[in-house]
């Protein structure tokens, strides 16, 4: 298991449940997926089996336990999980010949060789499960057994994103709790502080995705470069080469495509496109109209004033035209005849508003 970290929305949590006196022996934890719930898991299993722990509880990474951890090998944890997650894990015995995207009774049985023993480091032996409504029938069944007669010294923590496909009696033998919504600057800050995301980018995709754990890892692909590389041209102006650029992007669409049919993840599609072009355009006339700072793409106001600076006094009527006319694109945007001929008609027609 490797270092995790502790979201900013999850630390009150954190320290609350470290200064419990009496712990309950399983608990559920419920957050919106992505959210940061799973490192909150293994954050605190981190914290309990560290052996020299700080006094705010944060493991050490110096001890034993925690060496173990690192090389994900401390007898007293256990993780239960649909296999499929663990087709890249970082130790090649441990990935699976035949994934799973549930967690089946054979996950579950894994748990009576190790229930039934005494720690191997003298404290207490940690069960994390998770996402727990990925549970099938048998696996739930044998799990609740083992909830309803809990051994001892073992805790158990399970984190769910839907609690209605969990089973009535799974809940009642846990102490529930629900964890907090990142609000939207507290994500951008941790975006921002913590993975050296630009809080423009940030913001822009916490809004398309919702979710702040995927947009972390999001952050270090494809995805920036293009959007970056995409919104670099467009501050060109009528000086932009729409054709060349509809080139790019048609590849960049079609590689996304293949993939997407390929059950691989993709990063963009036209709508992606249109989408960047509907916010650089909002942006743009905000600027125009002196109204506010740009929304979007805040990293780029000094190159958004001298493009409307520049613009004819017609810009902001026929910008505000255009605008009404990109909605209608988006709306068949996932359907194009031919991409690069589409892009080709948007980006001439943006730069005729210069």
């Amino acid at each position: 298991m490797m270092h995790t970290t502790l979201s900013p929305w999850h630390a009150p949590f954190f320290a609350k449940w470290h200064a419990q006196a009496n712990r309950a022996h399983a608990y559920l934890l419920v957050a919106p997926e992505d959210t940061g719930g799973e490192a909150l898991l293994h954050h605190l299993a981190a914290s309990v089996l560290c052996e020299h722990p700080t006094e705010a509880h944060e493991p050490c990474h110096q001890c034993a336990g925690c060496n173990m951890l690192a090389a994900y090998s401390h007898p007293d944890l256990r993780v239960i999980r649909p296999s499929m997650l663990d087709i890249n894990h970082p130790v090649e015995e441990l990935r699976p010949e035949k994934p799973s995207k549930l967690i089946t009774i054979d996950d579950v049985r894994e748990l009576a060789n190790m229930v039934n023993q005494t720690s191997h480091r003298g404290g207490t032996r940690v069960v994390l499960v998770y996402p727990a409504h990925k549970l099938n029938l048998n696996a739930a069944n044998a799990l609740l057994k083992t909830l309803e007669e809990p051994p001892p010294h073992t805790l158990f923590l399970l984190l769910a994103h839907d609690v209605k496909q969990l089973l009535p009696t799974i809940v009642s033998r846990c102490q529930r709790v629900n964890l907090p919504t990142p609000a939207t600057h507290d994500a951008v800050d941790y975006l921002t502080n913590h993975c050296g995301a630009n809080p423009n980018w940030a913001h822009y995709l916490i809004q398309e995705n919702g979710a702040v754990q995927r947009v972390a890892e999001l952050y270090d692909t494809a995805y920036f470069k293009l959007q970056d590389a995409f919104v670099h041209e467009l501050a060109h102006g009528k000086h932009m080469d729409a054709l060349k650029l509809a080139e790019q992007f048609d590849k960049h669409i079609k590689d996304a495509d293949k993939a997407r049919l390929a059950g691989e993840p993709h990063i963009i599609s036209m709508s992606t496109v249109i989408t960047w072009l509907q916010r650089w355009l909002h942006d743009a006339l905000l600027v125009a109209q002196h109204v506010a700072e740009p929304r979007y793409y805040t990293a780029h106001a000094s190159a958004l004033n001298k493009l409307t600076s520049h613009a004819p006094e017609t810009f902001v009527t026929r910008a505000h035209a255009w605008q009404h006319a990109l909605s209608q694109e988006q709306r068949s945007s996932e359907h194009p005849l031919n991409n690069r001929t589409w892009l080709e008609k948007l980006l001439l027609q943006y730069t005729q508003l210069f």
